[in-house]
Formats: structure tokens, sequence, C-alpha cells
């Protein structure tokens, strides 16, 4: 079997390269349409013409052309193109200039708004690209019911559920030494608010203080949003994603969470496995995650032996405090993560494609 992955640049790619490396006869990447015009600054008749193109389908035709031509120097038996609603026009361009290939969607973050009229547009979109769809991949069970259910009630094509992993080599082999005799937290999602991609989720301010007030030392990454002075905040510059694998491992624990209370939507965190994670497992290291919410998250870990649910910075400083009950945790997290690494999944998503002849 030849197989195609379509989409960005992300650590995503990579983690289908290793779930897929031996497995195909042959495999490559195909860029994206964002990804490969994103090399140059957007007109406005570029970003015209990126809103129509979510409506429809890809139009460009110089990455139109650029596609055809891997496509087809390839002649792959199915392609893979992911996450989220992304990848739509791109998958409704080549199921019209290709439509013997078959095509895979790995949905991952969905959806990703968070109001009532994005949501209900994603929706919109997903039905639409399902006619061009012949199977998916879900991170966990919990989104495969809401599709069912909610998105493709009776139009789900075939599908199977892929736990999303980092690719072995991400993992660091020595555990770090541990950040603090304290009780810590490392937080590893977004703090730099004011970027133009930031959405209200990110905002943790609030959770933030409230963590370092109940006298746990916590880790974030620097900026000046989040600079107010605690004597227990422990900023730290951004790094790349092993770099950071090997931070992480020496914190009792990483936080999980978002300030869903600000969304008026909240399905994306209760359904996706987010980035971080996958990193954190990848570090192997206890996740600290409210009590409240996150379902897929908590499904995703359900044979992770060292999960810390809270339902208040108060309640999780008390666990974090026994000292005796956090090593055990670490160490039992540490041996854990050999099983979470893209390689481990590479069988079900084997016998998955396979199913597509």
């Amino acid at each position: 079997m030849k197989v195609a992955i379509l989409g960005p640049a992300i650590e995503h790619r990579d983690s289908l390269k290793s779930m897929l490396q031996g497995r195909v006869r042959q495999l490559e990447w195909i860029s994206d349409s964002h990804g490969f015009l994103g090399g140059r600054a957007p007109t406005w008749r570029d970003r015209v013409n990126r809103a129509l193109d979510q409506l429809s389908r890809t139009r460009n035709p110089e990455y139109l052309a650029h596609l055809v031509q891997q496509v087809d120097a390839l002649q792959p038996d199915v392609v893979i193109a992911y996450w989220g609603t992304n990848p739509l026009p791109d998958v409704a361009a080549l199921r019209r200039l290709r439509p013997r290939v078959k095509l895979v969607l790995m949905v991952l973050c969905y959806p990703q708004a968070l109001t009532d009229a994005g949501v209900f547009r994603q929706h919109w979109m997903m039905r639409r690209a399902a006619k061009h769809l012949d199977g998916l991949m879900f991170p966990n069970q919990e989104m495969a019911d809401y599709f069912s259910s909610t998105v493709l009630p009776g139009k789900m094509p075939a599908f199977a559920v892929i736990p999303p992993c980092w690719p072995a080599s991400f993992q660091s082999d020595v555990q770090a030494a541990p950040a603090s005799d304290r009780a810590n937290l490392i937080f590893i999602g977004r703090t730099d608010l004011s970027h133009h991609t930031v959405h209200v989720a990110d905002d943790l301010r609030p959770l933030m203080r409230s963590v370092v007030e109940a006298g746990i030392e916590l880790h974030h990454r620097q900026s000046t949003e989040t600079d107010d002075g605690h004597p227990l905040r422990k900023p730290f510059q951004p790094m790349g994603q092993s770099e950071l694998i090997r931070k992480v491992s020496g914190h009792d624990a990483c936080l999980i969470a978002y300030n869903t209370a600000a969304c008026a939507r909240d399905e994306r965190f209760r359904f996706t496995v987010p980035d971080r994670l996958i990193t954190t497992v990848a570090a192997g290291v206890p996740i600290a995650i409210p009590s409240e919410g996150y379902e897929g998250s908590k499904s995703y870990l359900e044979n992770y032996p060292a999960v810390i649910e809270f339902e208040s910075p108060q309640a999780l400083a008390r666990q974090l405090a026994d000292r005796p009950k956090m090593a055990v945790l670490r160490a039992a997290a540490w041996q854990a993560r050999e099983r979470y690494c893209a390689e481990a999944q590479g069988p079900l998503l084997q016998t998955f494609l396979e199913s597509f002849g």
C-alpha cells in the first residue's frame, strides 16, 4: 500500500510518519494549501480567496498543480489529511481532481470554534465535506460518539480510534532531576496572550494566580501578560519540543486546563486531546487536570497510572504536598511513557488503512 499524508509541517506529520514507517510500501508528505502558500505575506485577495475556499474547495491554480503533480507521482492508495477543518477545502479539491483516491481525515481537534456561530459553521463544513471522505480517524471514542450523534448523524463513514502520540525519538532517555523540593507544576500552554492566534480559553491567569496562592510553585513560559512578580512563578524561555519534553520530566505534574468558563461552547476541550497532553505523556510525568470536563483527555489517560484530578487549587496543593505519593506517581508515569509513542499506534492505523483495499 502507498500512502500520502496531507497537511502542515507540524509534529502530527512526524507522528503519522512514525506510525506508518515500515508498514506501507511507500509514504510521502504533501503540504496543504495553507502551508504551501504561507511563505509569502497574504494580500487582501489571498484572504478573500482563502475564505471562499473554506466554503467550497481549494482553487489556487499554483497549489492545485503542485497537488496533482505529487499525487500522480506517488499514485497513493490512501491520502490522510490532518487536522480539524483546515484541510477540508484541499480534500474537496483532490476528490474532484482524482476521484479514485481514498481520502481519510485525521480529525484531532474538533470543533475548533468556541462560539455558537463558529460551531454551526464548522458542523456545516464537516457535513458538506463528509461526501468526499472514505474514512475518519478520531483521537478517542468520545470524539467518535460526538460525530456519530451530533456532527454526522446517520452519515458516518468508516472510522477508527487512533490515540495521537509523538514519535519515540521525541522522548528523553534520562529523567530530569526534580525541579524543586516543594510542590510544583509545569504549564506548557499559551501565555503570550497578545498574539493574534490566542483565544479566550488560553487566558489561564485566574487559575494560575490561584495555584501560586495555594502554595504551588508554577513553571510556565515567560510572557509579559503573566509577569506579576509572584515569588512562586518560575518562567522559562520557549524551547523546542524535545527540549521541552526533557524539562517537563523533572516536575511533579503538568497542568492541563483551559479557561472554559470564558467560552460560549466548550466541545473543543471536552473531546480533543490537546498537543500539550501528548507532550506530557511523552515526558512521563503525572497529569493534573480539573475534575469537571475534559472527557476526551481523561479517556485518553484511561490506562495512564498518574492522573491527579482536582476540584480546586487548594485540593491540588494537598495532593502535591504528599511527597512520598508524588515520588511513586512520578516513577509510574516515567515507566508508562514508552506506551505513548506513535510507533505503538502503527498496527491500529495499518489495519484501518488496509480495510480500504
